[in-house]
């Protein structure tokens, strides 16, 4: 089996990568063996919230929480230093995903992960509101909260926590802002990272989590220890936000941003490249760049990773024959790992 060395402190076998892969430019000595500093996990105890058990809306609200459990989500966001912050959150129970709407919501920030302050507090929107905010839309449960500019985040990572007055039940959220040029590293979840492309919707009925492509965490997490910011981009619906960050923290992966549709079916096929497509396409807005690094498992990742400008010799799809639009066949996430430790550090 041929080998690809070059400046490599390791070798990549031929067969995992094909012919002609190039991942980046090693550097080896002091430079290959310190790492940018690890991305929060941002877990630390809840608020002490007070006031609870009042709703605004007693009858209607107490029907919408009989459809069962809560299903609240926030949305995790990639934001700039000087641009409008905002915290973005959908409030829903039951299976039907029925809408809490004009209940109030209490906001507390976690600002670099560390102790809690209360931001304030707003309603949720009814059917029928216009305002959208960072690719949301409007609608029934949503929630947006302008973050005061004289409480402005800094770069880092801040972690977001909504309290419903009503009830206390609770929605979370991680905001990273990022300091200028940041890298991203953008991955797929479903076949990509889980065992299989539906793995995910069976644990629904198994209740067992899916297991991981061996190797998928070191090899994110190899990225994200040389400052890669990693964003977790699928299209499954809306209220499986929570679950997918669950499943990411359980089987190891490094800390990120989620982003799912933000509707309740999710998107297949060309509706999912779409939807990934306008994604990466406000991301490289924001950024002024596409991300460096591209993770897939189908024809539509290698569609949508061209299409967003991702350099196709950074792009990696799991096990995908065909045609990858000058990508790499990725045959095993444990071949990539030793390569991306030795990356340039992108941290700042």
């Amino acid at each position: 089996m041929r080998t690809l060395c070059g400046a490599w402190a390791v070798c990549l076998a031929v067969s995992a990568c094909g012919a002609g892969t190039e991942i980046g430019d090693g550097t080896g000595g002091d430079e290959a063996r310190v790492s940018c500093p690890a991305p929060s996990a941002c877990t630390l105890a809840p608020p002490t919230q007070r006031g609870t058990g009042s709703w605004d809306h007693p009858i209607a609200s107490r029907i919408t929480v009989a459809e069962g459990a809560a299903r609240h989500r926030g949305r995790d966001l990639f934001l700039r230093q000087g641009e409008a912050q905002w915290a973005i959150a959908k409030f829903a129970y039951g299976v039907a995903d029925k809408d809490l709407e004009d209940e109030t919501v209490d906001v507390w920030l976690a600002r670099d992960c560390r102790t809690w302050e209360r931001l304030g507090s707003a309603r949720t929107q009814s059917d029928g509101a216009t305002q959208s905010v960072e690719g949301v839309p409007a609608g029934g449960g949503r929630l947006f909260f302008p973050i005061p500019s004289a409480r402005a985040l800094g770069v880092g990572r801040h972690r977001i926590r909504f309290v419903v007055r009503g009830d206390g039940s609770t929605a979370d959220a991680v905001i990273d802002v990022l300091p200028a040029d940041a890298r991203v590293a953008v991955s797929d979840v479903d076949g990509t990272l889980t065992s299989s492309e539906w793995a995910a919707f069976g644990a629904l009925l198994t209740q067992q989590p899916p297991a991981a492509h061996p190797g998928a965490p070191e090899a994110l997490w190899a990225l994200a220890r040389r400052g890669y910011h990693i964003f977790y981009l699928t299209a499954r619906p809306e209220w499986m936000d929570p679950t997918t960050h669950q499943w990411l923290t359980l089987r190891g992966f490094p800390p990120g941003i989620v982003h799912t549709t933000t509707g309740a079916t999710g998107a297949l096929n060309s509706a999912a490249q779409r939807f990934k497509i306008d994604e990466l396409t406000a991301l490289r807005t924001r950024l002024g760049y596409a991300p460096d690094y591209g993770f897939g498992n189908r024809a539509s990742d290698v569609a949508t990773y061209n299409t967003v400008g991702v350099d196709p010799r950074h792009a990696w799809y799991y096990q995908l024959t065909g045609d990858l639009g000058g990508g790499n066949y990725n045959g095993d996430y444990r071949s990539l790992v030793a390569p991306f430790d030795v990356l340039p550090r992108v941290c700042r």
